[in-house]
Parts: C-alpha cells; sequence; structure tokens
C-alpha cells in the first residue's frame, strides 16, 4: 500500500526525486513579520532610552553611560531598558537566523523538468503512489516554480550535461523501450533507471576531446590558410567557438572565459608562427 514511506523510499534511492517545496511565500512573509516586531520594538527601546536619559531617578539617568549598570539594573524596577535590551535581541537572532536559512533555502538548485514529471507520474500509477495522496497535499508537486532539489547533480549540472539528460536520455530510453532492449529495468519502485556516473563519463569524454581537437584543429586550418583576410577570419570564428564551448562545458565565470579567449588569440598566433618557420627551415 503507497504512503509517505514508501515515497520516502524512492526518495532515498533515486536522489533526484528528492524534491519539496521551498514555500517561498510563506518564508517571506513570516521574515516580514518579524521585521515588522522588530521595528516597533525598535521604536519603544527608543522611547525607553530616552526616558530614562531625562528621569530625575539617578540609577534611570546613567544607564545609557555605561552597559555595566544597564545589565546590573536587571531585577531592579529600573530595568525596563535591559528588559527590552534582552527582548529586542532575541528577535533579532530570530529573524537574522531565518534570513540565513532562507537565502540557503534559495541557493538550492531547481528540478529538472524530467524529474519532476517523473515524480508526478510517480505518485500517479497504481504500482507507484497510487494517488495516495489526498486533499490540499496532492498539489505539494503541482507549483514547479516553488520546487526544490536535494539532488547533487542538478548542483553540479551544465549545459552539456543538462543536453544529455533532459534530450539524450529521453530519446535513448524511448527508443530502447520500443525496441525492448538496451534499456534497464525498473526498479521496485516502477522507476526507470539509468546510472548518472555514465552520463558524467561520456559528458567528460566530451569535454576533453573537444579541449584538445579544438586547439590544435584551429592551428591545423590556419597552417593552409595564406590569405591573412581568411585567417583573421577563420581565428575570429575558432575563438568564439571556443569561448562558447568553454562557457556551455565548465561554470566558468564570464570573466574567466573572457580571460581564456583573449590568451587564445596570442597562443595561435604564436605557435603558428614557430610552425610555419619548423616547415619553412625543413625545405629549404
Amino acid at each position: 500500500m503507497a504512503s509517505y514511506n514508501k515515497l520516502a523510499a524512492l526518495m532515498g534511492e533515486h536522489q533526484e526525486m528528492a524534491t519539496f517545496r521551498r514555500f517561498q511565500r510563506l518564508n517571506a512573509k513570516s521574515i516580514l513579520y518579524m521585521q515588522a516586531e522588530i521595528l516597533h520594538l525598535e521604536r519603544e527601546l527608543d522611547m525607553i532610552e530616552l526616558e530614562d536619559k531625562v528621569s530625575a531617578d539617578k540609577n534611570r539617568a546613567l544607564l545609557h553611560e555605561s552597559v555595566f549598570n544597564l545589565k546590573e539594573s536587571s531585577g531592579y524596577p529600573h530595568d525596563v531598558q535591559w528588559s527590552k535590551v534582552l527582548e529586542v535581541r532575541k528577535k533579532l537572532e530570530a529573524y537574522n537566523k531565518a534570513l540565513v536559512l532562507f537565502s540557503r533555502v534559495q541557493g538550492l538548485p531547481s528540478p529538472c523538468g524530467r524529474d519532476l514529471k517523473t515524480l508526478q507520474e510517480w505518485l500517479d500509477r497504481p504500482e507507484g503512489g497510487d494517488f495516495f495522496l489526498q486533499g490540499r497535499e496532492a498539489d505539494t508537486w503541482n507549483d514547479e516554480n516553488d520546487i526544490l532539489t536535494l539532488s547533487r547533480h542538478e548542483a553540479e549540472r551544465d549545459t552539456v550535461t543538462g543536453f544529455f539528460n533532459d534530450l539524450v536520455i529521453p530519446w535513448y530510453h524511448r527508443l530502447s523501450t520500443r525496441w525492448n532492449k538496451g534499456a534497464e529495468t525498473r526498479d521496485a519502485n516502477g522507476v526507470w533507471h539509468y546510472h548518472y556516473n555514465s552520463m558524467i563519463a561520456a559528458v567528460n569524454t566530451i569535454s576533453t576531446c573537444l579541449s584538445s581537437l579544438l586547439p590544435s584543429t584551429s592551428i591545423f586550418i590556419l597552417y593552409f590558410l595564406q590569405s591573412p583576410v581568411a585567417r583573421l577570419t577563420a581565428i575570429t570564428v575558432f575563438t568564439t567557438i571556443f569561448s562558447s564551448t568553454l562557457f556551455m562545458i565548465t561554470k566558468a565565470r564570464r570573466i574567466d572565459v573572457f580571460a581564456a579567449t583573449t590568451a587564445l588569440v596570442p597562443t595561435l598566433s604564436l605557435t603558428l608562427r614557430t610552425l610555419t618557420d619548423f616547415v619553412g627551415l625543413h625545405t629549404q
């Protein structure tokens, strides 16, 4: 029988299924409420400090001059200011903690559409969740803009990995299941599973090949181009391809991509000149 236990088992076995609500609106509202509370407390503390400062009571009038005196007032009739300071401190601690936690939650990646769709389909399938979620709980994963994932795969995702995950694997799955071969059998949860490490190995292989082929191919083609205009055009094309590829297969910052692309042009020119001089020397 389907239950939260079965859903938890699915998420534990397939980390890409570990998706949860962010509750962005509620988190923001809670922080806004705390912010409003602190604003009122700040005003109250200012008023108390002013009253103590102009008080005829010497003990109260000196509180603003010494934190030691302020703390020592605890338990005495004039300890209103210190009590309010402690109240503000407690609220600020909760407020700051909520801000940091909300920031971390907002920094968590969103699941890819395919993984979220797989979970939604599993919840509806008889061999899966079998519609065990009822009422309001059945809408938990319907708002895709408010969903996060704990999968490290999404955190490591780049353009090439996303291409494989969103296009290549679904295409391969449809093709292999149509011919009843190639696809792995479903697991106990009724989910088709493809090893993530295999996909990463394929992506790494492609990235390694591109990192070797792009510079060497550029030099090879430039060597056979005799026209300066043709060479300049080719260099422009190759640097564009290089920067685009670097941006897609890595998580480099724009400044890093710019620096690497800028360094490529003199490298190509120097290598081409050295190669031309070497060939010219041996053909004399």
